[in-house]
């Protein structure tokens, strides 16, 4: 009897090369880079045409759950997200080892499980689901399955596989795996036409990986079990107790397993496979104008070529210029030689070792009942914008180092300050005590337009108290 088929999306990723517009707290995986939709969006639709959403399980971070249960509702599916919310990143070994537990609970079963990236394009849907088939037979007869793609230049971004001996039509042994090279090895590993890149992407029933992590990882499997067994489990969602999780180590399926198993399998992927993983990847990938060029947003161009440029909301006019990358975020911009994307994470990393939160956050960072911009910061100030979608509310919580004004500039809102409920419409305003307890609530059909403005010594966002919250924080 045939087993049954489950796919597994790893939507954890931060995607830092793709920086000033993948943030931490909103990974490029949420963005519309190419085509209508968000990359993840885009990953969830190409399974629905192989299977049910039933049968779909993404796994994220905790702090990306709503973004991501809202994307997933964005896609009108008559059921609830299937997710797996980690505490913190350990790579995909720990990922995949939940990822085999939460099929066996839910499936009763072993199941073959075809394990994916959000952030990944493919183009040639049907050799996709060709090759998907393929994959799923051959880790019916126990070989743990990758996806190979052949290369197209000498990538030093990706790991290669070595391929051996041809086991059936598109499928070889896996000869060795190989880490990301250097330029001279690269062009080598391309030339001999027995190299493939690593997409990351595998085929496996969970038995097999099941026995594969106990034997080649076994410290991964049995920290596994124990963070499975003090899950938290609801109807849409997985978690972990935080203490627990943070015992496994860091370490890829790769490392874990992949170059340790003798039964593995690599099938010649050709179907139009692209990771999205830098700019210079982007542009490659989106359909340009007769320069070259590719823009989004209100640009402006004169004698330019070759060139990538997205802005947000700022008029961007491009004269004379060529092979560059430039991206305007309202809270940083870009400038880039094409050929060096690849250098973005060196300056995330430089914002990173200075604690700056804008490899975190937007402008405007969403959150389960809307969003908030930062309109400008100032010693012992902040303005905001909040906007509270229809029907969701705010936190009843107390700040206990600055207090707030409020002032309704669009529709009307609950506002509960201290023992007070009082209806705001738009032009009226309240004070907020710091230490008083307060929510904002819009039981409302339309959306209402907050500006705050935040007063005290310190007005960072940790300093919260929650008392009730709809959606499990306090």
């Amino acid at each position: 009897m045939k087993k049954k088929v489950v796919y597994y999306i790893m939507a954890g990723g931060q995607g830092m090369r793709l920086w000033p517009m993948s943030r931490s707290h909103f990974p490029k995986q949420l963005h519309t880079l190419l085509g209508d939709s968000s990359l993840l969006q885009q990953s969830i639709s190409r399974l629905l045409k192989l299977t049910n959403p039933e049968n779909i399980l993404i796994g994220t971070g905790e702090d990306l759950y709503f973004s991501i249960k809202e994307q997933w509702e964005g896609l009108s599916l008559e059921c609830n997200p299937w997710l797996i919310l980690e505490p913190s990143s350990r790579n995909t070994a720990p990922a995949i080892a939940l990822a085999v537990h939460a099929a066996r609970e839910k499936f009763g079963e072993d199941v073959i499980m075809v394990t994916l990236a959000a952030d990944h394009v493919i183009k040639k849907q049907k050799r996709f689901e060709q090759l998907l088939k393929t994959g799923a037979e051959a880790a019916s007869d126990g070989n743990i399955v990758t996806f190979g793609i052949v290369p197209t230049y000498a990538e030093t971004g990706y790991g290669y596989i070595n391929i051996g001996k041809r086991l059936k039509k598109d499928v070889y042994m896996v000869e060795q795996f190989k880490e990301k090279p250097n330029q001279d090895a690269a062009k080598k590993y391309v030339k001999s036409g027995k190299y493939l890149w690593n997409s990351g992407m595998f085929i496996f029933d969970t038995a097999v990986m099941a026995q594969s992590l106990e034997k080649f990882s076994k410290d991964v499997w049995d920290i596994s079990l124990r963070v499975w067994k003090k899950r938290d489990e609801k109807k849409d969602r997985i978690k972990f107790d935080s203490r627990s999780f943070s015992r496994f180590p860091g370490i890829s399926i790769d490392y874990a397993v992949m170059e340790k198993a003798k039964k593995r399998a690599v099938i010649k992927a050709d179907f139009g496979w692209c990771d999205v993983g830098c700019w210079h990847m982007v542009h490659e990938m989106s359909k340009k104008d007769k320069n070259g060029n590719v823009f989004s947003g209100d640009v402006f161009s004169l004698d330019t070529k070759q060139t990538f440029i997205k802005t947000e909301k700022r008029f961007v006019a491009a004269v004379g210029l060529s092979n560059l990358i430039v991206i305007d975020t309202p809270d940083a911009l870009l400038i880039s030689d094409k050929d060096r994307s690849q250098d973005v994470k060196t300056v995330v990393n430089k914002l990173k070792e200075d604690k700056s939160e804008l490899t975190k956050f937007h402008a405007t960072v969403y959150r389960p009942w809307g969003n908030y911009t930062v309109l400008e910061v100032g010693p012992g100030y902040k303005i905001k914008r909040v906007v509270v979608k229809p029907k969701q509310q705010l936190s009843l919580q107390k700040h206990l180092k600055r207090s707030e004004h409020w002032v309704v500039v669009c529709g009307k809102a609950r506002i509960v300050c201290g023992e007070k409920s009082i209806l705001l419409k738009s032009n009226e305003s309240i004070f907020i005590a710091k230490g008083r307890k307060h929510r904002i609530t819009n039981p409302f059909a339309e959306e209402v337009s907050i500006i705050e403005v935040q007063t005290g010594a310190y007005i960072a966002e940790d300093d919260i108290v929650r008392f009730e919250d709809i959606y499990d924080r306090a």
